[in-house]
């Protein structure tokens, strides 16, 4: 996948199962030379990969999110990876309130890097958050203002913040709802058929990229997509994932130029 699709960073979660050094190697018979980003060498929730020619630098490492600074092109970029709670484990209800704790915590982080980099002469980073949400991009985590306020819209989104409660928040874009049930791409990337509250989508878009609005204009729709097939090999058995092969999440693919 990483071959056929010319991936530059490698975000994992629940990866623990994966053998990261026979992957590294793997990819560098084939011309390609990743590095795996960390403090500390232990078993974590999240894994990033990225290509050595990258300047990627841990930032802060969490239980439910990573953050990495990435420098190419004269951009500065603020990656943040999240692995959100289950909905196996928790209720809607809980995981919107982990989203809404979560988002501040990021938005401090935020505040705190660029404010070193102001100190230090640098240019400010541009935030995107990736990863597996456990939320769709209409819940209110997402999308709430006491969440990540990710919306669809982008030129309102390009406004760079509403005025709410007397205070002023800063928005997210969500290009997510552009890939909800897409009739030629999967519909989801996630797979589910055994609701209790008689709510049943079938198909979850738990696994999201949002991204500040001063990167709009250079996020590439183009090649914006769930990852469903890998070469001949697809990831949908019997209109469901093949969850035993592969995993029970499908991969999403993004590019900021």
């Amino acid at each position: 996948m990483v071959l056929e699709n010319d991936i530059d960073i490698v975000m994992l979660v629940e990866a623990e199962n994966l053998d990261v050094q026979h992957f590294i190697s793997r990819l560098k018979e084939c011309g390609r030379n990743f590095e795996k980003k960390e403090i500390l060498s232990r078993q974590r929730e999240i894994i990033l990969l990225a290509e050595a020619k990258f300047k990627v630098a841990i930032y802060k490492e969490e239980k439910y999110f990573a953050a990495y600074k990435v420098r190419e092109d004269g951009k500065n970029l603020l990656l943040v990876t999240v692995h959100f709670t289950s909905a196996m484990f928790r209720s809607e209800l809980a995981r919107n309130q982990r989203a809404n704790d979560l988002s501040r915590a990021i938005e401090k982080l935020e505040e705190v890097c660029n404010a070193e980099a102001l100190s230090a002469g640098e240019k400010t980073y541009s935030t995107i958050v990736a990863g597996d949400f456990n939320l769709q991009p209409f819940s209110a985590g997402i999308i709430g203002m006491h969440g990540f306020h990710a919306i669809m819209d982008s030129e309102k989104a390009m406004k760079g913040y509403r005025v709410g409660n007397g205070s002023e928040v800063k928005f997210f874009y969500n290009p997510t709802w552009s890939l909800l049930g897409r009739r030629d791409h999967a519909l989801g990337t996630y797979y589910f058929d055994s609701d209790q509250d008689d709510n049943l989508f079938y198909w979850y878009m738990f696994d999201q990229v949002l991204i500040r609005p001063e990167l709009i204009d250079a996020f590439v729709w183009e090649e914006f997509e769930v990852i469903d097939h890998i070469g001949e090999d697809s990831l949908i058995r019997n209109h469901r994932i093949y969850k035993k092969r592969y995993s029970d999440h499908l991969p999403i693919k993004f590019a900021i130029r």
